[in-house]
């Protein structure tokens, strides 16, 4: 009995051992990273015109699988694989930072790289790859008025709580269904914003044409040519919307602190040439107005979120949608996080299953239906407890059932992994 006492305590001293060495490993592994990170700020002088130069890079490896059910005769597309992989993100920008209140900013972007594949007409086809400026803008600090700042130029659109979490932020590897469904991505506009302390904010966006929009007109002159190359779309009489916003931030602790968030977007549906060229009167955020409320909670380990959105007048015609996210998340430890998410739309043949990456892409499931459930599984993995967004590893499975007129029209799994760093 106390010979296999002793081997326990020993085995247990060992794994314990084994445990602080990896764990020391890891950190002067962040600690080397870490380094490789600040020597991207290349100047800082406070003193000078030009306070602060600094470049920034991120990418995004994933793999996925999308494994249907088959119960109900949905099928792999006629030549297709379940397996997807790509650079999902691939961004180098830099941050320029005056003495007079003014910031220069920029994100290139690599998109599409051929890697992720299609198929149609029972061959594979590889992804186009593209080359953009995801934004570029100058803001500008209004000394006059505290908190007040005016930015001007490329502009990601701020609405829903989950597209409005930075890109290197996201604790799930797609973002879900209810931020994906209006296909936003950066526009041309302007965007005032007042934020007096740090728990309160407003904001009004005010944003013209939509790049990654399905609607925009291959024919218009200033159209992106299916996003590659640098050319702007640009121009109020194609579309034009606007989204206001205001968060509040309260019982605020050391353990944590509660967040309420409103966001209106409107799409004022200007149409060209009388209405009569290719993709007139079409929604630049696809739908003719959006409301979202957002709530927050964090306590201790404890993170939850919770957005709810209701649409009106959906852009492929079907008819208002209404859609909910329920997100919470625990930290196992501090370079463990445990992550649930479910998302729920319904509205008729104004759901859009097509919101998902890699569905509608490797399988025959319908881009519109009438109803969406979907139920996320994942951890992450990070390097450093202290910058957890600089390099982690994201490993999820999501469950998805869709309904049309009244019956299944696709369930099934879809089994996700990405490496994501940001320096």
């Amino acid at each position: 009995m106390k010979a296999s006492l002793f081997g326990i305590v020993m085995a247990a001293t060992v794994a314990m051992s084994g445990v602080a060495q990896a764990g020391s490993m890891l950190d002067r592994a962040a600690d080397e990273l870490q380094g490789w990170k600040k020597a991207l700020t290349v100047y800082n002088n406070e003193d000078s015109f030009v306070t602060k130069v600094r470049f920034a890079w991120m990418e995004q490896y994933q793999m996925a699988s999308v494994q249907p059910n088959g119960s109900n005769g949905l099928h792999l597309k006629d030549g297709g694989s379940p397996f997807n992989h790509e650079f999902r993100r691939s961004w180098v920008g830099v941050n320029v930072d005056f003495r007079t209140g003014t910031q220069f900013h920029t994100w290139a972007r690599i998109g599409g790289l051929p890697y992720r594949h299609t198929w149609k007409n029972g061959r594979t086809v590889r992804n186009f790859s593209y080359t953009d400026l995801f934004d570029i803008w100058v803001k500008q600090d209004i000394k006059a008025v505290k908190g007040l700042s005016v930015k001007a130029g490329k502009l990601k659109p701020l609405f829903t709580t989950d597209y409005s979490t930075p890109s290197s932020a996201l604790t799930c590897v797609e973002r879900s269904f209810v931020g994906n469904q209006y296909g936003l991505d950066s526009n041309w506009g302007l965007d005032i914003t007042y934020a007096p302390n740090k728990q309160d904010t407003v904001y009004l966006q005010l944003l013209a044409n939509d790049r990654a929009s399905a609607s925009k007109s291959n024919g218009h002159r200033d159209v992106y040519r299916d996003g590659r190359g640098l050319k702007g779309e640009f121009g109020w009489e194609d579309k034009f919307f606007a989204i206001v916003g205001a968060s509040h931030k309260f019982r605020v602790t050391e353990s944590g602190y509660h967040k309420v968030s409103v966001q209106y977007a409107h799409d004022f549906n200007n149409s060209y040439d009388n209405g009569t060229a290719p993709g007139a009167n079409c929604y630049g955020i696809g739908v003719k107005d959006a409301l979202s409320l957002g709530y927050e909670v964090k306590k201790d380990k404890w993170l939850f979120l919770a957005n709810i959105v209701g649409n009106c007048e959906m852009q492929n015609g079907g008819g208002n949608n209404i859609g909910i996210q329920l997100q919470p998340v625990y930290s196992l430890t501090d370079r463990v996080d445990l992550i649930f998410r479910y998302t729920g739309m319904t509205g008729d043949n104004a759901c859009k299953l097509a919101a998902d990456r890699y569905i509608c892409t490797n399988t025959t499931a319908s881009s519109w239906v009438d109803s969406i459930n979907a139920f996320y599984f994942g951890a992450d993995f990070y390097l450093s407890p202290r910058d957890k967004n600089m390099l982690k590893l994201m490993l999820g499975a999501e469950y998805t059932t869709a309904r049309n007129n009244g019956s299944d029209c696709y369930n099934g799994w879809e089994y996700t992994s990405a490496i994501r760093w940001n320096f």
